[in-house]
């Protein structure tokens, strides 16, 4: 019977942690997430850990990784139902490991097992971001996205000093928990007791036990007011930061922009359905020069012109295709606005074979439409299976197998491109590429003061997949001090100022575009985090390698001694 209980205990737990990771993050029961449930969003985690024992943690760890991200992350399923599955199944062994490594912990560090737990989660957001696998979704400062005064020391810290902040709370609770339900609990069998000739009174061992107690609550108490002190101090920051932002904004110069929402269906192919989806961009595009007198900057969503643009202009075997492609470069070269459209950007290659690229075309009418020689900018950070596989030759099976789906391989562009019309430096990220915010700075650093988000997320037909999108594309326009545009396919099409409040949206799924303007930002100096990037993450990756290291020597010195 007390194991049933025991069980029944846990598996509560396990629903709690879950319930508690999703709904901080937007989904479908509230549309911008309870983001106040972050600040606990590990709690219940590490109340699991601590009630699991080691031989049995890692299958709780495993089973909160498959349900927390397999319900956090449904829409993948309208891609192919088998990514759903591998997501599962990949976190599945990634919370079994974090599982471990936090029960390990919890037995080696005595006191300061949850400040080292806190330190360890940090670093383990961050590592699970990077590389060819890299997921951003998920992160836990991304549940404060709508916390303007808060998110503002990413400008500093990026989002993984934020990561700290919102980590903390559930560290420090959990250790308070495991400090109280302590409190009386003197262990004799294994403390080492004086002979009683040596004058020892049981009344000075209880005694001291006591003194120890008040010393580690000391500690709780000091680490809670340095919380609460950053805290104060990034609500500070934050409210300087918008306020002064709010004086200034009066003395800048600015470009209207129009970004356009055709809502395709990336299902669908064929010259008829192309041809269909360019008409309504046309017109959309037509609407919004009818209803403002100046528009300087036109952007289209990710590959929203199918048909490669430079290869047909050249006409081939393709005659209809050609038409179409003519009819849309005799459409923007009538305009006075810079288009920015995505496109399939197609080269030859040393070995005289089709390069080709996920890109960005920025055509300027009367200079270089006619014929298209456009500025491109061509996507870096793909999608792993579903746009790039970089081992194709050692797994050349699986390989096509990927390319038998519904995916689009495609090679990696080299260089973070800035663009220069009407007065303004802007790059264009690329669909997921502005949910990571190392690829992004990059752009600023090489000297880009605006972003055009070019995204299709229609695919997931989910409005909470493209919330969680823009959740993360708000931190984006934080760190750097620049405004956002996003134009999607399908939602969310917005603006975003400099400080991360959205400004301007349009419905998702439908017909409709956001117009909008974007400052000329004078006097510009880069963000401390445009600098230094994640340099918040590989501190805490650093720090924790250092603690488990130094752990590890003082456990083989004392057995050494031994």
């Amino acid at each position: 019977m007390k194991t049933i209980f025991s069980i029944l205990n846990k598996v509560l737990l396990l629903i709690i942690s879950v319930l508690v990771f999703f709904l901080s993050h937007p989904n479908q029961l509230f549309e911008n997430g309870l983001g106040f449930f972050g600040y606990f969003i590990y709690l219940p985690v590490l109340v699991l850990v601590e009630k699991s024992s080691l031989k049995t943690v890692f299958l709780w760890g495993g089973f909160y990784g498959a349900l927390s991200y397999g319900l956090f992350a449904f829409w993948l399923k309208n891609f192919h139902p088998l990514t759903l599955y591998i997501i599962s199944i990949v976190y599945f062994l990634i919370f079994s490991l974090v599982f471990v490594i936090l029960k390990v912990i919890q037995k080696s560090f005595l006191v300061y097992f949850w400040i080292v737990s806190c330190i360890f989660l940090c670093a383990f957001e961050y590592l699970k971001t990077l590389g060819f696998c890299g997921f951003s979704y998920g992160v836990s400062s991304y549940t404060q996205w709508t916390n303007l005064y808060l998110i503002q020391i990413c400008q500093i810290t990026g989002v993984f000093g934020l990561n700290f902040l919102i980590i903390f709370p559930s560290s420090f609770i959990f250790g308070a928990y495991i400090n109280y339900k302590n409190r009386n609990k003197i262990d004799f069998k294994n403390q080492f007791i004086p002979n009683k000739n040596k004058n020892f009174h049981i009344n000075n061992f209880i005694e001291n036990e006591k003194n120890e107690k008040k010393l580690s609550w000391k500690k709780y108490y000091i680490c809670s007011a340095v919380w609460l002190f950053l805290m104060c101090i990034s609500y500070i920051f934050g409210f300087y930061t918008i306020n002064n932002h709010k004086k200034n904004a009066q003395n800048y110069n600015y470009v209207n922009v129009v970004a356009v929402q055709n809502n395709e269906d990336p299902w669908k192919n064929g010259l008829a359905e192309y041809s269909k989806n360019i008409k309504n961009l046309k017109n959309l595009t037509e609407e919004t020069f009818d209803f403002y007198d100046k528009i300087d900057f036109v952007i289209w969503p990710e590959t929203a012109v199918v048909p490669p643009v430079l290869t047909h202009y050249q006409g081939g075997k393709d005659k209809k295709r050609q038409e179409v492609i003519l009819s849309l470069l005799k459409f923007i070269n009538e305009k006075e606005a810079v288009f920015v459209i995505g496109n399939s950007y197609e080269q030859k290659n040393s070995t005289g074979n089709i390069d080709r690229y996920n890109s960005v075309f920025v055509f300027e009418p009367q200079k270089n439409v006619i014929p298209p020689q456009p500025e491109v900018y061509s996507k870096i950070h793909l999608v792993p299976f579903t746009e790039y596989f970089p081992f194709k030759e050692k797994f050349p099976k699986f390989y096509k197998r990927l390319l038998n789906g519904d995916t689009q391989m495609w090679e990696k562009g080299v260089e973070y491109k800035v663009f220069y019309n009407k007065n303004l430096n802007f790059s264009t990220p690329v669909c997921f590429e502005d949910t990571f915010g190392d690829d992004c700075r990059k752009f600023v650093k090489n000297g880009a003061r605006a972003f055009f988000n070019l995204s299709n997320d229609a695919w997931s037909k989910s409005s909470v997949c493209q919330t969680l999108h823009l959740s993360m594309a708000v931190f984006r326009s934080v760190e750097n001090k620049v405004p956002s545009v996003r134009s999607t396919s399908s939602g969310q099409t917005c603006i975003i100022n400099e400080y991360g409040k959205v400004i301007a949206k349009a419905p998702a799924f439908c017909e409709s575009y956001v117009i909008g303007k974007i400052p000329l930002l004078k006097d510009f100096t880069l963000s401390v985090y445009s600098r230094f990037g994640d340099y918040a993450g590989k501190i805490e990756v650093f720090s924790i390698l250092l603690i488990l290291i130094i752990k590890l020597f003082s456990v083989i010195i004392k057995k050494v001694c031994k």
